[in-house]
Order: structure tokens, then sequence, then C-alpha cells
């Protein structure tokens, strides 16, 4: 992998690992991905989804860029006032500073290799659409966004 898909996937892990380690309440992070299905999930428990990330070349001699990986994070509770409690904890979470960042290349459990940050830029109530809908009552999503500087093809990053 690139420095680049190899982040992608450590950040996605990372932050999953993040949630799972400081709030017990989620029964499970769910990894989204084509073909996940959340039918039938023990509520509450949280998600995991990458987004669209924009890179942008920062010198001249295209030597350093910058990437912003986006992701949404979903959050499925019982009721109104779970998904209150939660949500304000789990906006907390992502903005602690130090996330462990792991190296998902090694074997399991991955190493730490260093640590990041994110930023929350919205949180959005999501209505059910169909009341018969148990899996989706109760939602929200943040959208989240991790800002790395890194050299062309190298696997350091800044943040």
């Amino acid at each position: 992998m690139t420095g680049g898909e190899r982040l992608l996937h450590e950040l996605t892990y990372s932050i999953i690992a993040h949630l799972r380690a400081n709030v017990p309440e989620l029964h499970d992070v769910v990894w989204m991905y084509d073909g996940v299905s959340l039918t039938g999930k023990t509520k509450p428990f949280a998600t995991v989804e990458q987004m669209q990330s924009n890179t942008n070349v920062i010198t001249k001699a295209r030597e350093y860029i910058e990437t912003y990986y986006r992701f949404q994070v979903g959050l499925f509770a019982n009721s109104i006032s779970e998904r209150s409690r939660l949500q304000e904890k789990i906006r907390d979470v992502l903005l602690q500073p130090n996330i462990t960042l792991y190296d998902t290349t090694k074997p399991s459990p991955p190493p730490a290799i260093g640590s990041f940050y994110c930023d929350v830029l919205a949180v959005t109530p999501m209505p059910v659409e169909n009341p018969t809908d148990e899996t989706n009552k109760h939602r929200v999503y943040f959208d989240v966004e991790v800002y790395v500087q890194r050299k062309n093809g190298g696997t350091n990053f800044e943040q």
C-alpha cells in the first residue's frame, strides 16, 4: 500500500478502536463498507464510514501534500435521551488530543505508532423515514475530519 492508502486504513481502524475504548456504553462500533447490514444490531452502537477525502499539493515541486480525510460517525440509540447523552460523550471523545494511531500492516493487535486528532465539523440528527424501522430511530451523524500533511510518497505525517 502507498502511504495514503495505508494511512486511511490506519485512521479508520484507530477511530474505531478509540471509540470502543472510550465509550463503553456502546455495544459495538461497526466499520461501514459495501454490504454491511445494521439490522438487528443491539443499540446503542456506532458506525464509522469513510467519506470523500481531498488532497492538495502544497509545494511547487510536489514534494509535500495535504489531505483532509473525512469520516461519518453514526450513533444509533434506543431513545432520544440516550442519544442526547451519548452524542455529547462521543463528540468529546472524538475531540480528544492524541488519539492513538495503530499500524494495521502488523499482526493483531497492531502496535501504536503515533497519534492524531480529529475535528468534528457538524453533528446532524436524522429523522426516521419509516416509523417501523427500529434500526434507524434515534440516530445522529458526526462529520469528522483528520487533516494531514506529509511528504509525497512518505508515510510520516504532521498535523
